[in-house]
């Protein structure tokens, strides 16, 4: 029952058709999630999926699509694209440390550094601007909750928010929460800016001080201004609050500190 209702808050009523996955890479294991393999063999490596589902709906997964559009309209270091299918993407290896790992051991010069690169990233994503809200390969806005759910594309702000606002399962007896989340969203303004939407320390990859790679690019897209402020906290916070999670909000033009618990708040309880 739980995988029905995780795949139906993923893909409603038009799953991705049965497909036959290729035969998977051999090499070192370096990540293991569920059903998710990351696996190094030789300069490559390839992420892949044992869920019959795949990487999505389309058959090339949105990731590649945002590796490809992130390395044509920035200077953001990723990986170059070698294959993808729709159950896998196949990239160059990047040696370094995770941001989780490397954090307590950098200088404070180093770390100066790390978040000045940051910052840069940050504002390049920042300034491309969409028209409408979803991720790059035309699937809709995924939300990270308790179940992961995805919407949309949608046309406005407006349909969004009131997407969020409307989980599958939605208790009568909250509703003047969901009343008071509508007003607040539908008061501001927000800009359709491109997210990276999961930058944590485990995707920020380090080596001799300095940012070589920032992986995890699958639920990239057009998102409101707020999107990645509120994922980047949420990800850098959980290291350490004193060191690295006061200084995010620098990181960012705008602070939408409100959003932030808005957003957690709605993803706590969908």
């Amino acid at each position: 029952m739980r995988q029905r209702d995780a795949r139906k808050a993923l893909y409603g009523d038009t799953p991705p058709p049965p497909r036959q996955p290729a035969p998977y890479p051999t090499g070192q294991v370096i990540h293991k999630l569920m059903n998710r393999y990351v696996v190094r063999h030789g300069n490559a490596v390839t992420k892949y999926t044992v869920h019959p589902d795949g990487l999505g709906a389309n058959k090339e997964p949105n990731e590649a699509c945002a590796l490809r559009f992130i390395k044509a309209n920035t200077t953001i270091p990723v990986p170059n694209v070698l294959s993808s299918d729709w159950d896998r993407v196949t990239m160059d290896y990047v040696e370094g440390q995770t941001l989780r790992q490397a954090w307590p051991v950098l200088t404070p010069d180093q770390r100066t550094a790390v978040l000045a690169q940051l910052r840069d990233y940050i504002a390049q994503l920042q300034v491309l601007s969409g028209t409408k809200l979803g991720r790059l390969d035309n699937q809709g806005v995924i939300l990270p909750s308790i179940i992961p759910r995805s919407g949309g594309p949608f046309e406005s702000m407006a349909a969004l928010h009131d997407w969020l606002v409307h989980p599958r399962v939605r208790r009568t007896h909250q509703s003047i929460y969901w009343h008071q989340i509508t007003e607040r969203l539908a008061s501001e303004t927000y800009p359709i800016r491109f997210a990276h939407g999961d930058i944590s320390a485990r995707n920020i990859i380090v080596r001799d001080g300095r940012i070589v790679v920032l992986l995890d690019w699958a639920y990239a897209g057009w998102y409101p201004a707020y999107w990645d402020y509120v994922f980047t906290l949420r990800g850098l916070d959980n290291i350490d609050w004193e060191t690295l999670g006061s200084h995010v909000p620098s990181l960012f033009p705008k602070r939408y500190d409100t959003e932030y618990l808005l957003m957690l708040f709605i993803m706590n309880i969908s």
